[in-house]
């Protein structure tokens, strides 16, 4: 049960509770934890899970911390406030699309917190058209319901029909945010380049994992990635920007055996 003064979390035990290693769920914008539910069943068997809802997200309440500084860094603090109220010293991260960005900003802040990373649906940089698209939705924010923009960028990101599902959970679930928690998100879509600003001088294993289909920020992953001798890019056919959701079982697999690779040592 999560603690008022905490980020809304999950815990899912593993049997062999007391040795298993430790995973972090993180989710994207206008999504929660219920975006795993493809995950937990198989993660389960493998590792201790912890399925953290981010601030501004349901089913959270106002946390005063977050009102008075929202920020990528605030927010990767609360993160760990959850670790250290939970008692995990360091654990194995995975995210899905601005819940990667956010393990960027863990590693930037908390690199001894964290054995691993695998990061879904990465936006590691903006290419032309979403910087158009995010200038338009900035323009457009204060006039137009927030959920026509979301909805816009949703189905603009995930266009085709094999990304039904991930647009249509994405979209229902974002309903439960109010206005301006959207809003603060979106505005923090700012700081997403920044944020992963030389990320490979950070010696903590990376395993980017998108969907070949995820047309906005894959290109760019293919572009940087190489110069990173920390990570690996996996790229799944057919599949979207929410490939945790379109293409889960071989998401799962790639995750486990990746975080397997660095679980060898007791609790890690």
């Amino acid at each position: 049960m999560s603690l008022p003064n905490l980020l809304h979390h999950q815990i899912y035990y593993n049997k062999n509770a007391a040795t298993a290693p430790w995973v972090v769920l993180l989710h994207g914008i206008g999504g929660n934890s219920k975006i795993w539910f493809k995950q937990l069943k198989q993660f389960k068997r493998h590792f201790n899970v912890i399925a953290i809802d981010l601030p501004g997200h349901y089913p959270n309440k106002t946390l005063e911390e977050w009102e008075e500084e929202y920020s990528l860094e605030k927010c990767a603090d609360m993160v760990i406030n959850v670790l250290d109220e939970n008692k995990i010293k360091k654990a194995h991260f995975i995210g899905i699309s601005l819940g990667s960005v956010l393990i960027h900003q863990l590693v930037n802040r908390h690199q001894d917190r964290i054995y691993s990373a695998v990061l879904g649906g990465m936006i590691l940089r903006f290419n032309l058209l979403s910087r158009i698209l995010l200038f338009m939705g900035h323009g457009l924010k204060r006039f137009l319901p927030y959920m026509w923009l979301y909805q816009l960028f949703a189905h603009i990101m995930m266009p085709k029909n094999n990304h039904k599902q991930s647009r249509e959970m994405f979209i229902n679930e974002a309903k439960k945010m109010c206005r301006n928690e959207f809003l603060k998100w979106f505005k923090l879509t700012r700081e997403v380049q920044s944020t992963s600003k030389n990320m490979e001088k950070f010696e903590v294993p990376r395993l980017y994992i998108s969907g070949n289909e995820d047309h906005l920020f894959v290109k760019v992953l293919k572009k940087y990635l190489p110069k990173d001798r920390f990570s690996q890019l996996v790229e799944l056919n057919n599949c979207g920007h929410v490939c945790n959701l379109e293409k889960s079982d071989e998401f799962n697999q790639y995750a486990i055996t990746f975080i397997q690779q660095f679980s060898t040592k007791k609790g890690a």
